[in-house]
């Protein structure tokens, strides 16, 4: 069902129907057995974190020649607890119900907890009608969350904008402001668009020029007291070098310099954006595994950006490959039914206890 010799830790899945059985297998086998079963792979009586497979060519310079599972060793330290965290703008995609899936594995052979987290912070696509149905598609896979927006818990709320309401997203980014990790920009949007163009056309890559990272107090202060919105930014330190040690991938490094610029904390409403949300939860819910799909890496340098100068420790990383249709380009509703809600309508089953017990 998987063909996995492809560049980029890319996984083939024939078509949509694929796919879903592979997926099914996958719930099915894990919750009839006490073995890990990652890719194509069964790995009996051992943890998650110890049979990771990487594909092909890994940035943890990994000969490619070896293509097939590679077991990374490692000691958890504190009680393991992993997320999923769905945005409810659709349906529940079968590539995000595999990134549950292993999250919920990682959980349930570690003996932690597995926690559903929900990043409805997109107030003008996010629905409540589509938080119930991805909730209704982990139920009906049998992936029960611990906790989350239904099991409740002591790390909640569980929906972003319930724990935007509290203030806690602008009350760390006041605390960055004022150990100098972050500073108030005041340019239009008018004058960054301008900089982006004038970027292009240099041929480099267009990022946030730092107008406002020195700027004088008094007049920081005059546009303050003017009334002048403002975004919060983050300083990101010069000659920095982010590295983390991914699960999949192995250590991957950014020169942050090079990579990006001053990114934004707070727009000038006062929301805050994705990474500062994303980082900020994961730290206050304790999660000690991230996995996610590998589209989510680059999202990884800001992200541990914030948690060290908030002085949170970072999780560990997996970035899973992209699920993929015949074409190698990644699936999508043109390779026929794409969510769990679909399959369950063409009357896929849950639960394929026959198939399991062969596995």
């Amino acid at each position: 069902l998987a063909a996995t010799r492809r560049r980029r830790h890319e996984v083939l899945l024939g078509s949509g129907w694929m796919a879903a059985t592979m997926l099914l297998l996958l719930c099915a086998a894990a919750r009839a057995s006490a073995h890990t079963i990652i890719g194509s792979h069964v790995v009996a009586g051992t943890s998650f974190s110890r049979a990771v497979l990487m594909h092909g060519r890994s940035a943890s310079k990994a000969s490619s020649s070896r293509r097939t599972a590679k077991v990374i060793m490692d000691a958890a330290k504190k009680p393991t607890r992993t997320r999923f965290a769905p945005s409810p703008t659709g349906s529940l995609h079968v590539g995000g119900a595999r990134t549950a899936l292993f999250s919920w594995l990682k959980a349930k052979q570690d003996g932690g907890k597995f926690l559903v987290r929900v990043e409805d912070t997109d107030t003008a696509r996010s629905t409540r009608a589509s938080e119930q149905s991805v909730l209704q598609d982990l139920n009906w896979l049998g992936l029960i969350q611990d906790e989350g927006p239904e099991a409740g818990g002591d790390k909640g709320p569980y929906r972003q904008s319930e724990r935007m309401e509290s203030g806690l997203y602008q009350g760390l980014a006041q605390k960055l402001l004022e150990s100098g990790h972050a500073y108030r920009c005041f340019c239009t949007a008018e004058e960054l668009e301008a900089k982006r163009l004038a970027a292009e056309e240099a041929g480099e890559n267009p990022k946030y020029d730092g107008t406002w990272r020195d700027a004088d107090p008094e007049e920081v202060q005059r546009r303050l007291d003017a009334g002048e919105p403002f975004t919060v930014r983050f300083k990101v330190p010069k000659g920095k070098t982010v590295t983390i040690a991914d699960l999949v991938r192995g250590d991957v490094s950014w020169d942050v310099e090079a990579t990006i610029g001053d990114f934004i904390l707070l727009r000038s409403g006062g929301m805050p954006v994705y990474n500062f949300c994303v980082a900020v939860d994961d730290a206050m819910m304790e999660i000690s595994t991230v996995i996610r799909a590998e589209e989510h890496l680059t999202n990884t340098v800001r992200q541990a950006l914030i948690l060290e100068a908030l002085d949170y420790d970072l999780p560990e990383y997996a970035h899973l490959s992209l699920v993929l249709g015949e074409d190698r380009s990644k699936l999508s509703k043109r390779h026929g039914a794409t969510s769990v809600d679909q399959f369950r309508r063409e009357g896929f089953l849950p639960q394929l206890p026959s198939l399991s017990r062969r596995v």
